[in-house]
């Protein structure tokens, strides 16, 4: 399996910045599950230059956690808010 992420023809020329920014995962195997491709794209995006609050916040709160996007002092504070709601 290959991602790449690599700037439009048109944004290549008109950006010397971008002129050779390219970014390819490659992994030896396609038996990858939905988990392990999207630890992939999160490298692949982190490459490219996204900060990882920026990934996170288009993933599942968990997910995000996993792929280690979050701290645990995220996680930490989503668990006592689910556990503060149920006590109530």
């Amino acid at each position: 399996m290959k991602i790449t992420i690599e700037p439009t023809e048109q944004n290549r020329i008109a950006s010397v910045d971008t002129m050779h920014s390219t970014v390819s995962v490659s992994i030896a195997s396609d038996d990858l599950d939905i988990g392990e491709t999207m630890e992939q794209v999160v490298k692949a995006l982190q490459a490219w230059g996204f900060h990882n609050d920026s990934i996170a916040k288009y993933l599942d709160e968990e997910l995000a956690w996993q792929l280690g996007l979050g701290g645990r002092d995220d996680q930490a504070m989503m668990l006592k808010s689910i556990y503060k709601a149920s006590e109530e």
